[in-house]
């Protein structure tokens, strides 16, 4: 069923579409490239400040200082953040931020390519290893304290033989596996207007819920051959949702309030809405990425031991 903010949604990611071609003339234009990238950030200020709560401001390019033990920053501006509510106005003018007062960061690109994703990833990897884990809970050691996506007007696989949808699985299952060694570091969302949205999902699968599976379903033998019974974690970003006549962006926002909402117990309430009219949607195909792993390896013995008896838990 398409609800009315559906459509609102569709109107926006339309626009989006409309005027890469204009912004595919600018970039043409000697001189002009850094301006068609200041126009992107732009665009998606106004996307993420339109359907984010009042009291998430965005801010456009900033440097994100990490907790380490020098107070380092990441190497290269961050194209756009959003601000926890509790961060001091003042603060939020200058050019350095403090991670801890983010909710979430993005890279913006007009087109994306492999290379763009790559970027992505590294990106989001250098800050949460930047980051401290708070306390000694499963949600703090799985889930990112700053969520990071990439978000872009196009792609660069156009040629009538191209499967670019396709090619980002590729290209995320091959960075899972090759960069990211813990769950909550991977990149957490992807929107491309024209072509699709891609969002993490976690799972933890506890090992009384391995055991009854391995029961009722001896091909289950598989994953518990390679990494036996005990409680195990799978991360991978997630591909091919149902209700595929909602635009991107509609599912952009939907995963984005999920995902915030997981940090902030106020946002819930919309979040949930989004969530049940499909915004938001809670089907789709992963692989295993860059787990499993075990659950005492990405947290801690008590942590795992805690959770050996519980029932699947996923965001």
């Amino acid at each position: 069923m398409i609800h009315k903010h559906h459509e609102w949604l569709a109107d926006v990611n339309k626009s989006i579409v409309e005027s890469y071609e204009r912004e595919q003339d600018m970039a043409r234009t000697k001189g002009r490239t850094q301006e068609t990238g200041h126009v992107v950030e732009s665009l998606w200020d106004g996307v993420l400040s339109e359907w984010l709560p009042p009291q998430y401001e965005v801010a456009k390019r900033k440097y994100i200082l990490l907790e380490d033990e020098d107070g380092n920053a990441l190497p290269k501006e961050t194209d756009l953040v959003v601000f926890h509510p509790h961060y001091p106005e003042k603060l939020r003018k200058k050019n350095y931020v403090i991670a801890s007062g983010l909710a979430a960061a993005f890279s913006v690109r007009r087109t994306i390519g492999r290379k763009d994703i790559e970027d992505a990833y590294e990106e989001a990897i250098a800050l949460r290893r930047g980051l401290k884990i708070r306390e000694g809970t499963l949600h703090a050691h799985l889930m990112p304290p700053v969520f990071f996506g990439l978000l872009a007007e196009s792609h660069d696989w156009k040629a009538p033989s191209s499967t670019p949808k396709e090619n980002i699985r590729s290209i995320t299952d091959e960075l899972e596996s090759d960069l990211v060694r813990a769950p909550r570091e991977g990149l957490d969302l992807l929107c491309v207007p024209d072509l699709g949205t891609w969002d993490r999902i976690t799972m933890v699968l506890p090992e009384k819920f391995l055991k009854q599976q391995l029961a009722a379903n001896p091909m289950f033998g598989v994953l518990t051959d390679a990494f036996g019974t005990d409680s195990l974690v799978m991360s991978s970003m997630r591909h091919d949702y149902e209700q595929q006549d909602l635009s991107p962006l509609t599912h952009f926002v939907g995963l984005l309030w999920g995902k915030l909402a997981l940090n902030d117990a106020s946002l819930k309430p919309l979040a949930d809405g989004f969530r049940i009219t499909k915004t938001a949607p809670n089907i789709g195909s992963f692989n295993m990425g860059s787990g499993p792993y075990k659950l005492a390896d990405v947290s801690t013995a008590q942590i795992a031991a805690r959770y050996r008896h519980s029932d699947p838990w996923s965001y």
